[in-house]
């Protein structure tokens, strides 16, 4: 697990370190006494998790965590504040977590335990999938794009069959929601297809699929899904479980 902590008053930094190594031990733990010596480290460096004063002088927590964000959507964003003021702020990016000053080692324990987004152990693919909301796949922590938003729903809608084989036919049916299956629609599913297998290529993970003639489908071993670790009893998914599948699916709601 990756943490970085970040906090412009020295003594806070010291008791907020120090609590994150009694809580978490075996985490790679990095501090910065300013948001700006924060944004450049991870323009080279990846995080888990992020335990970010609110009040700082030279941009605020608030403003550190968008930032973030940019670098790392997947990244678990953990306020630490004297003022509960903040709250409704900081709940309204959907931070992971809030901890009031003077951090302890058990308040730590405790975000640590119900954070928001999954984190991979050291044996598990490089790639994360999130259903949990609205649907996204990160390779290495950054969000994987697509020319075309119907093949990241095809993708979407062979990760919810979660290995399960589909026709196109079937996929047809899904996404267009049309009964009527002729050529046309066929070489739409096709060219929609490609340009998945393209955008997973060029990030070295097109062996998530599995093809056969006018079979498609998904290998789940070859990826983190929290879907997947919900339906396992892994308490860190049902924790992160806040009653959305896939929100930007219509077809989604079956599952949910």
């Amino acid at each position: 697990m990756k943490i970085i902590a970040v906090d412009d008053e020295k003594m806070a930094l010291e008791i907020l370190a120090e609590a994150i190594k009694e809580a978490e031990p075996e985490a790679e733990l990095d501090v910065f006494s300013n948001g700006t010596s924060a944004v450049e480290y991870l323009e080279n460096n990846s995080c888990d998790v992020c335990f970010l004063d609110i009040e700082m002088g030279d941009m605020t927590g608030i403003e550190l965590a968008y930032k973030v964000k940019q670098f790392y959507p997947a990244a678990n964003i953990v306020f630490v504040t004297g003022y509960s003021d903040y709250t409704q702020t900081a709940f309204s990016m959907r931070a992971s977590g809030y901890v009031m000053k003077p951090a302890t080692a058990s308040k730590i324990r405790e975000e640590l335990d119900n954070l928001r987004n999954p984190i991979a152990e050291e044996n598990d693919s490089k790639v994360k999938v999130v259903t949990f909301g609205n649907f996204d796949i990160y390779v290495d922590g950054k969000p994987l794009l697509f020319k075309r938003t119907k093949s990241k729903e095809m993708l979407a809608y062979l990760i919810d069959r979660k290995g399960t084989g589909s026709t196109k036919k079937e996929i047809a049916a899904v996404l267009f929601g049309e009964n009527v299956y002729d050529r046309k629609v066929e070489d739409y599913i096709n060219k929609i297809y490609k340009e998945m297998i393209r955008s997973l290529k060029d990030e070295g993970i097109s062996d998530i699929l599995i093809k056969e003639r006018n079979y498609y489908a998904i290998d789940p071993k070859k990826f983190l899904c929290d879907r997947y670790e919900f339906e396992a009893g892994k308490q860190y998914a049902v924790n992160k479980f806040r009653g959305e599948y896939m929100n930007q699916y219509s077809w989604a709601e079956f599952k949910l």
